[in-house]
C-alpha cells in the first residue's frame, strides 16, 4: 500500500470514529434536554408535555425531584404511548420473551403485561451519566448495552421484536436487520414504529418503504399497518417526514 493510500485509509477511519461519537453525543444531548423538560412539567412550569398536563400531587413519584419527574413522566406518558404507537393491546406478548431494539433510557415495553422484556441500547452508560435512574427498573426487565448490529443473544432467542422510532438511529441498517432476523424465532412476532425523514446527526438513516421491505421482507406475513404524521404527543412538520408502522 502506498503512503498516500495509507494516509487516506487512516483519515477515513478517524473520520468514521468521530462521526460515530458525534451521533452518540447528539442523542445524549437530546435526552439531557428531555430531563429538563420533565422537571419543568413536573413542577407545573410547563402546563403540558407531549399532550399530557402537568401532574397533580396524586400522580407524582418520589424520591428526588429529578428522579421523581423522570419516573412520573414515564408512568404518565412514555409507557402508555408505546402500546399506542405500536398499535397493540397490553396482552399482545403474553408469556413471550420480547426484545426492544433501541429502547432509549426508558423500559417502555413494560406497558405489555406478562412478558419477559429485554431492552437493548448502546448508550445505557451515557443515559445513567445524564441522570436517568435506569437501576430502578432492573427487577422488572433486563437492560443490555449493545448495538443492534451485534446482539449478544443466541439464534432464535426471542419470541417477539419491537422498536419505536429507533431503527433509523443504527449505524448499519442491513447488519441490524440481519441480527434481528437471527435472534427472532422463525415466525416470531414483529412490530416496528419507523420514522421516515431526511438524515440528521443522531438519525443518519433515510428510510422508505422500498428500503424497509428490502431488509425486512424476511418477516413472516409482514404488513404495512399504518402511516401518520403523528405519534403520541408529537406531530411531524417536515414535508418529507412520516411515521410508518410495520408488523405481522
Amino acid at each position: 500500500m502506498s503512503v498516500k493510500s495509507l494516509i487516506k485509509e487512516k483519515l477515513e477511519k478517524a473520520f468514521g470514529i468521530l462521526t460515530g461519537k458525534e451521533k452518540q453525543n447528539a442523542e445524549v444531548r437530546f435526552w439531557q434536554k428531555e430531563i429538563n423538560k420533565y422537571i419543568a412539567w413536573y413542577r407545573g412550569e410547563l402546563a403540558e408535555l407531549y399532550g399530557h398536563p402537568s401532574p397533580g400531587i396524586e400522580k407524582k413519584v418520589a424520591p428526588t425531584e429529578e428522579i421523581a419527574a423522570i419516573l412520573t413522566f414515564f408512568e404518565v406518558h412514555q409507557k402508555p404511548k408505546y402500546a399506542v404507537d405500536l398499535m397493540l393491546e397490553r396482552d399482545a406478548f403474553h408469556g413471550m420473551k420480547v426484545l426492544d431494539i433501541g429502547s432509549g433510557p426508558f423500559p417502555s415495553g413494560l406497558c405489555f403485561a406478562d412478558c419477559e422484556l429485554y431492552c437493548v441500547d448502546p448508550l445505557f452508560d451515557r443515559y445513567i451519566g445524564a441522570g436517568f435512574p435506569i437501576h430502578i427498573y432492573e427487577n422488572r426487565c433486563r437492560f443490555v448495552q449493545s448495538s443492534a448490529e451485534r446482539l449478544p443473544f443466541d439464534n432464535g432467542f426471542f419470541d417477539a421484536v419491537i422498536s419505536v422510532n429507533a431503527i433509523d438511529h443504527v449505524d448499519d441498517f442491513k447488519a441490524a436487520a440481519l441480527e434481528i432476523k437471527r435472534v427472532l424465532k422463525p415466525g416470531g412476532k414483529f412490530r416496528m414504529h419507523v420514522h421516515y425523514h431526511p438524515k440528521t446527526t443522531a438519525e443518519p438513516i433515510e428510510l422508505n418503504d422500498e428500503i424497509f421491505i428490502q431488509h425486512y421482507g424476511w418477516v413472516n406475513d409482514l404488513k404495512r399497518l399504518n402511516e401518520s404524521k403523528q405519534k403520541t404527543g408529537t406531530t411531524l412538520i417536515g414535508q418529507n417526514e412520516k411515521y410508518v408502522v410495520w408488523g405481522n
